[in-house]
C-alpha cells in the first residue's frame, strides 16, 4: 500500500509559479520464512494530486512501476526482509513539464525486520539521488508492501484492526503517516492451482509532511480513506498479489503562496508475485 505524502506537487507550483480458511492447525496468518525464501515482485502505482490554487485547479500525476528481488531469512519470530529495486521507471506530468526517473538514481537495498504480523522496522534504506529521490519511497515501501496479518489462523468471515504508523526521510523532507485498516478473511479462491486466502481491508489514513524544495518551504495534511484486497498463500507464507486505492483531502501551506492551497489526492497501487516465483 502507498500513502505518498505529497511533496510533489511542488514541482508544479514551482513550473505554474470463497472457502473456508482453517481455524486449527499451522499455517497460520502469519509472517514467517517463505518458499520459496526468494521471490520478485513487481509493483506500479499512479498518484493523481488536484492543488486548489484560489480556484485554479492543476492536475499533477504521477506513475511508478518496479520490480524488486525480495530475499527473506529467519529473524527470532519474524524475518529480515531485503528488497532489491531491479528495474525502476517513474514519471511525473504537470500542466508546465513532465519529469522522469529510472533506476539509475537508486543504489544499495531496501532492508526490514517484519515481525509475525508483518508490522516492519527499517534496518537501512537505498541511497536516493536524482529524479528518483522526488519519485521513490524507500519508506512507503518498507511500510506498504505487505499486508499487516493477524498472526494466527481466522475462520471465515473474522476480522482484525492493526493501525500502520512511521516517520522518517521522504524526498525533499519528511513524512509521518498513520494507516488505521480493518482487515477481513473473505474466503478462498484458486489460482493457478494453488488455493489463496483472500483478505479485504479497508480504513483511514493521515499524513503530515513538511520540508524546503524548490527554495520553498511547505507543510502539508492530507487525511482520507482506504480499501483493498490481499491474495495470501498460507503453505508458502507468500503474499500473491494486492490491491488498494484511497481518496484524500487536506491542504498545503507554502511560504511562496498567500493562502493555503487546497489537495485532493487519490492513489491506486498493486503488488504481485513476479513470473516464475
Amino acid at each position: 500500500m502507498r500513502y505518498r505524502a505529497q511533496a510533489l506537487v511542488l514541482a508544479t507550483l514551482s513550473a505554474a509559479a470463497c472457502g473456508g480458511v482453517a481455524s486449527s492447525g499451522p499455517p497460520s496468518l502469519a509472517i514467517g520464512v517463505p518458499s520459496p525464501a526468494a521471490v520478485t515482485y513487481v509493483t506500479g502505482d499512479t498518484v493523481v494530486v488536484d492543488v486548489d490554487a484560489d480556484g485554479q485547479i492543476l492536475q499533477v500525476r504521477i506513475t511508478e512501476a518496479a520490480t524488486l528481488g525480495a530475499s527473506f531469512r529467519g529473524r527470532g519470530d519474524g524475518v529480515e526482509l531485503t528488497l532489491d529495486v531491479r528495474e525502476y521507471r517513474a514519471q511525473t506530468v504537470n500542466p508546465m513539464a513532465s519529469e522522469s526517473a529510472d533506476g539509475s538514481g537508486i543504489s544499495g537495498p531496501l532492508v526490514v525486520n517484519l515481525d509475525r504480523r508483518g508490522a516492519a522496522s527499517v534496518v537501512s534504506m537505498p541511497s536516493v539521488s536524482g529524479s528518483a529521490a522526488e519519485m521513490f519511497s524507500p519508506l512507503e515501501l518498507a511500510h506498504g508492501l505487505f499486508p499487516r496479518l493477524p498472526g494466527r489462523a481466522v475462520p471465515v468471515g473474522g476480522t482484525w484492526t492493526d493501525t500502520i504508523e512511521y516517520s522518517g526521510p521522504q524526498g525533499p523532507g519528511s513524512v509521518t503517516a498513520a494507516i488505521e485498516m480493518t482487515y477481513t478473511v473473505a474466503g478462498d479462491t484458486v489460482v493457478d492451482g494453488r488455493s489463496l486466502v483472500k483478505l479485504t481491508m479497508q480504513g483511514t489514513s493521515r499524513s503530515q509532511s513538511a520540508g524546503v524544495t524548490t527554495g520553498m518551504d511547505f507543510e502539508q495534511n492530507v487525511t482520507g480513506s482506504v480499501k483493498g484486497w490481499a491474495l495470501w498463500d498460507q503453505s508458502r507464507r507468500l503474499l500473491v498479489e494486492s490491491f488498494t486505492e484511497s481518496d484524500g483531502t487536506g491542504a498545503m501551506n507554502v511560504s511562496a503562496a498567500p493562502f493555503p492551497l487546497g489537495l485532493r489526492v487519490k492513489t491506486r497501487g498493486w503488488v504481485r508475485l513476479g513470473a516464475g516465483s
